[in-house]
């Protein structure tokens, strides 16, 4: 799967590559509310919007990444928890727990 995702990756590049060579000639005027920038190679324009799409994916992933990670650790917390409840349940005598009422359970 990682060999597919790569050469979809390396076509990608080269596709970039191969826009930006073929327009390195053209130049754009870029308005923005304060100020506008005339003769901006094209080239860079896409580079630019390229470069910043990544940053905005790679943050967006990453706060994925750090929530993932705290529900693992709150579920392995979870799940110790309650093994030793059942490790508890276990050592009882059969009696005993027959004689407990569910707060009881909860409580340990």
């Amino acid at each position: 799967m990682w060999a597919i995702r790569y050469f979809l990756l390396l076509i990608l590049i080269v596709v970039i590559l191969g826009f930006a060579v073929l327009n390195s000639s053209q130049k754009v005027l870029i308005n923005l509310p304060q100020k506008t920038i005339p003769n901006v190679p094209l080239t860079l324009v896409i580079l630019s919007a390229f470069c910043v799409g990544l940053l905005v994916s790679f943050i967006l992933t990453v706060a994925h990444t750090i929530k993932m990670s705290g529900q693992v650790r709150s579920g392995r917390r979870k799940v110790t928890q309650l093994e030793m409840e059942l490790a508890a349940l276990r050592n009882r005598s059969l009696e005993d727990i027959d004689n407990l009422d569910e707060n009881e359970v909860k409580a340990e």
